[in-house]
């Protein structure tokens, strides 16, 4: 289920500017929002799914998305020692707008602000290879957070900085390097994704899938493992114990009424997967996870920014 992020849950009246570091967990939900985000992988590897498309994220990666961009970012693990930590800016589109008078028409980052002010649904992603952006990220929210004497004023130099330095990558990628992974491209491979991500919990075999990608079963785990760095059998696993994650947050049902919904029937087969996946028992993990959203404070919003 997708649900809304509202602005007013972060924004202060007068200050269109927020920031915020997460370390993504499984059972954080699918979202959309009234507000124009800017994420930076600061830390781990992981998956970026948007528009329902898993795009595998690492280090660096920067994503710059549109109002109503239904998102959410993934860890590869839920083990500790593998976070995927995030940081996000995000901002009111007067915030935006305002920046745009910093550059130049016609110039690549110009272009994509304005698209995304005038909300045609473009979201774009910029790959920082020299960690040029992690700094200005970390100022900008260590200056909100310990709100120092004009710290709104360096914020807005701190963001005006992380935008030109976008503007640059957006300058040397349009020159030569950056390109999403072929495989995502491919609409037969796309649709293929999205009935896994529709239907997990069915017995569809690599065999299934490729022909209904009308591919050789050889040309469709090619294709496959390139566009989700996982083997077919490894993604529709991930995708069962990120949905019983969920459920076991998000719900009271029985662990046993949990895997038959995401589709296993042999609980002790079920029982290792979970735990090798993320680190703990079903039952473990819903009592780390259930707690603590019983326990958020209501003004607490910043772990529901992924």
């Amino acid at each position: 289920m997708v649900f809304t992020l509202h602005g007013t849950r972060f924004f202060e009246d007068d200050f269109p500017i927020y920031l915020n570091r997460e370390v993504e967990a499984f059972h954080l939900r699918e979202h959309v929002h009234d507000f124009v985000e800017l994420c930076l992988v600061e830390e781990g590897q992981g998956h970026h799914y948007i528009d329902k498309k898993s795009y595998p994220v690492q280090k660096g990666d920067v994503f710059l998305l549109p109002v109503g961009t239904a998102h959410v970012f993934r860890p590869v693990s839920a083990r500790s020692s593998h976070p995927l930590v995030v940081c996000n800016c995000i901002f009111k589109l007067e915030a935006l707008q305002e920046l745009m008078d910093s550059f130049q028409p016609g110039s690549a980052l110009y272009d994509m602000l304005t698209r995304t002010c005038a909300g045609e649904g473009c979201w774009y992603q910029f790959q920082d290879k020299h960690n040029r952006l992690h700094q200005l990220f970390n100022e900008a929210y260590i200056e909100y957070h310990n709100r120092g004497s004009n710290y709104r004023v360096l914020i807005r130099s701190l963001v005006l900085q992380i935008f030109i330095t976008l503007d640059r990558l957006a300058r040397e990628t349009a020159a030569s390097s950056y390109v999403e992974p072929s495989a995502l491209k491919a609409d037969r491979m796309q649709e293929a994704l999205q009935i896994l991500q529709d239907r997990y919990q069915e017995h569809l075999t690599l065999e299934i899938m490729a022909e209904k990608a009308f591919m050789s079963v050889r040309q469709f785990q090619n294709m496959f493992k390139q566009a989700t760095g996982k083997t077919f059998n490894r993604y529709v696993q991930h995708i069962r114990v990120l949905k019983s994650c969920e459920l076991l947050v998000h719900t009271d049902w029985s662990v046993a009424q949990i895997a038959e919904e995401v589709g296993y029937s042999d609980m002790k087969f079920f029982h290792a997967l979970f735990r090798k996946i993320t680190g703990e028992s079903p039952l473990r993990y819903r009592q780390i996870y259930k707690n603590q959203e019983k326990c958020r404070p209501a003004s607490d919003a910043d772990k529901f920014i992924m």
